[in-house]
């Protein structure tokens, strides 16, 4: 190889690092946001019907990069929390990109656990679905005061990043693993109502 593709290489390889590091950090816009919650920590939850909004929800979700001690993730893994359990409209679940963060983070009522605490995951695919399915009643807080009915697994396996920096493969079942396919939907940018082949059968809520 000749001293100038040897620079070529170097300067390329320097790009990807910066890159990577770049894709795995907070941008300054998702700042912003993080940083605009409101009296009780809690984000916007966007919602589909604006059009802005469904542009991010409608975007696929980065990885993030998790460190225990990055006080801006921190910061938007409690906010997210809070969103979740608003008193007004609680959810079962939430994913970040509903408060406009296209980062894979989720939060998921674990109802499989005793007594039902909610856990946050990050960087979660699911690597494994059952041939068996369910149907069931699902609502968004996204798609605002409509419910419809979704087939889904009834049993998942996953895999995900911890706070402490460890990566865990679990096996899900029952109305968590529904939660669990719903919120990893909107990390690959797809609405439970996309699943929902006639939305005549959408039933308004309000």
């Amino acid at each position: 190889m000749k001293i100038a593709n040897y620079k070529t290489y170097f300067l390329l390889l320097t790009f990807y690092i910066f890159s990577s590091c770049a894709v795995n950090k907070f941008t300054p816009s998702e700042l912003q946001i993080i940083n605009k919650v409101n009296d009780n920590g809690r984000l916007r939850v966007l919602l589909v019907e604006n059009t802005q909004d469904s542009i991010i929800l409608y975007k696929k979700s980065n990885e993030i990069k998790v460190d225990n001690e990055n006080t801006d993730l921190q910061n938007f893994v409690q906010a997210l929390y809070k969103t979740v359990q608003d008193p007004e409209k609680p959810g079962v679940g939430i994913a970040a990109p509903q408060v406009g963060i296209n980062r894979s983070i989720i939060w998921v009522q674990r109802f499989d656990k005793e007594a039902a605490p909610f856990d946050v995951y990050f960087n979660i695919q699911i690597i494994k679905y059952s041939d068996e399915k369910n149907n069931g009643m699902e609502g968004c807080l996204s798609v605002d005061n409509y419910r419809g009915t979704v087939s889904r697994s009834t049993e998942i396996t996953i895999k995900y990043d911890t706070f402490d920096h460890k990566n865990q493969i679990e096996n899900i079942k029952g109305f968590t693993a529904v939660i669990f396919q719903h919120e990893i939907d909107h990390l690959n940018g797809i609405l439970y109502t996309d699943r929902i082949q006639d939305k005549a059968l959408l039933i308004k809520t309000q």
